[in-house]
């Protein structure tokens, strides 16, 4: 095998975990890829974990590291299984075309020479990015992160324009959304040990080779001529500050209205979930809308909180935003000025909650999720979904028509099987059984619009796509 080969099929495999050392194979042990597409509506979010890759370089002379990762297309998932048939077999064809592999030749502009344990250093990636066939040169800002470990944690973000991938612009099956999807990825690596394994250790990291099948690299993708114009703003859930000031329980109340408590991308507030009312005299609020969960107002007394996972409230907060808002935990003073605020809302003393319906809720599918009255189940709608899906609010507008039932089902309960990380789940005891097949009858009932995957059972089949 001649070295440009040898060399290219070992930088194949970037992006995905590895503990640092001096110089060698860095190999993904985790992480993840995801891809969103603009729509008229929503936004189009797909992902996967379903990766491998490698990268060689030496942490002192990092920016001369080479790698590439490469991705499953067929095990992305958007959230909706007919949608994800219709990518694999229409847009993506992953039969001909199953893997995106982005490789890594060298980063330019780097922020430091090298990088050292607990530091991090930022650069642009100059490589190229395979998709659908066609294979293009690519620059995009990159994060490299080693911890105190030695693990590294890459991460980056760059556009995919569908037309310079000989990807036809998706309508039908993706509801006329954008030319452009905008990828991202972050991942770990561990360094791969070449010295003997002692008996009884864990066996090294295995190195999976990924190496691109296009040979041509075409010139980087033309910039779009002009600008997209910016979206309307989406209307914001309305609310008074109860406390002002720069007090804790001031800062406590603004970070529990603010989206910026949560991690990049992310949208939900803690209000889109919990009232700060009081809800004993009816779960609905003066706003129109029942929250998924229960009102702060109270619950700073409580004796354990997340059915006994966290002992304040401050402590479950940190677990709401790693769980729903897409962050990698609060600052111990965050949990302070929450714990502030929501004792400033709790007058009373508190028993701890029974958990119980929690748990039953997500233990079975709804039995006949379609057979409930489709026009009562539009007004159930509005009260127990729009606060959130309110005009993009923030998750996508409704789409009568578009889902399947038991994904709705698994989706509102958050059963097994269900894909959104950001949806909290509904109980029985806040949304019934019956009150939820009502909502269910009216997002999937004919009467209420007509299906929009109207395909034959055997379209991915006869097409050679696989799940």
């Amino acid at each position: 095998m001649n070295s440009p080969l040898k060399q290219l099929l070992v930088s194949m495999m970037v992006l995905s975990g590895a503990a640092f050392a001096a110089d060698g194979q860095w190999v993904k042990t985790r992480g993840v890829v995801r891809f969103m597409v603009e729509g008229p509506l929503d936004d189009v979010i797909g992902e996967t974990r379903q990766s491998s890759g490698v990268l060689t370089f030496s942490p002192e002379t990092w920016s001369k590291g080479t790698g590439a990762i490469a991705v499953d297309l067929a095990s992305i998932r958007t959230g909706i299984d007919q949608r994800d048939k219709d990518m694999r077999v229409e847009f993506l064809e992953t039969s001909r075309f199953p893997r995106a592999v982005l490789t890594i030749d060298s980063i330019e502009k780097p922020s430091a020479p090298s990088v050292a344990a607990g530091s991090t250093v930022t650069g642009t990636v100059a490589g190229s990015f395979e998709l659908h066939g066609v294979r293009r040169a690519v620059k995009f800002p990159v994060t490299l992160k080693l911890d105190a470990e030695g693990k590294a944690r890459i991460s980056g973000k760059f556009d995919v324009p569908f037309a310079d991938y000989n990807v036809q612009r998706p309508q039908r099956l993706f509801l006329k959304l954008g030319d452009v999807a905008q990828v991202n990825f972050d991942m770990g690596f561990e360094k791969r040990e070449e010295k003997p394994v002692a008996s009884g250790a864990p066996a090294p990291v295995a190195v999976v080779v990924v190496a691109p099948t296009v040979a041509q690299v075409q010139p980087a993708a033309a910039k779009p001529a002009k600008p997209k114009p910016p979206r309307k703003p989406k209307p914001a859930l309305v609310f008074t500050y109860q406390f002002k000031g720069t007090d804790a329980k001031a800062l406590g109340e603004k970070l529990f209205h603010a989206p910026t408590t949560g991690g990049e991308g992310n949208k939900m507030t803690c209000f889109h979930c919990h009232a700060k009312s009081d809800e004993r005299s009816g779960l609905l609020l003066k706003d129109g809308h029942t929250r998924a969960a229960n009102s702060m107002y109270n619950a700073g007394q409580r004796p354990k909180f997340w059915g006994g996972f966290a002992a304040t409230a401050g402590k479950a907060a940190n677990i709401c935003q790693k769980q729903y808002m897409l962050g990698a935990g609060l600052s111990s003073e965050q949990e302070e000025q929450l714990q502030a605020f929501i004792d400033a809302i709790s007058p009373d003393g508190a028993p701890a909650l029974d958990y119980t319906t929690t748990y039953r809720s997500m233990e079975t599918l709804l039995r006949d999720p379609t057979g409930g009255d489709a026009v009562k189940g539009k007004k159930l709608a509005d009260q127990f979904c729009m606060t959130c899906h309110l005009d993009g609010r923030v998750g996508p507008v409704w789409a009568p028509g578009l889902y399947e039932p038991d994904w709705v089902v698994r989706r509102v309960r958050r059963l097994e099987g269900h894909s959104n990380k950001q949806m909290p789940n509904w109980t029985i005891a806040r949304l019934p059984d019956s009150d939820l097949r009502d909502i269910v009858t009216y997002l999937t009932s004919p009467a209420s619009a007509a299906p929009v995957f109207e395909r034959k059972k055997d379209a991915e089949g006869a097409k050679g796509g696989s799940r």
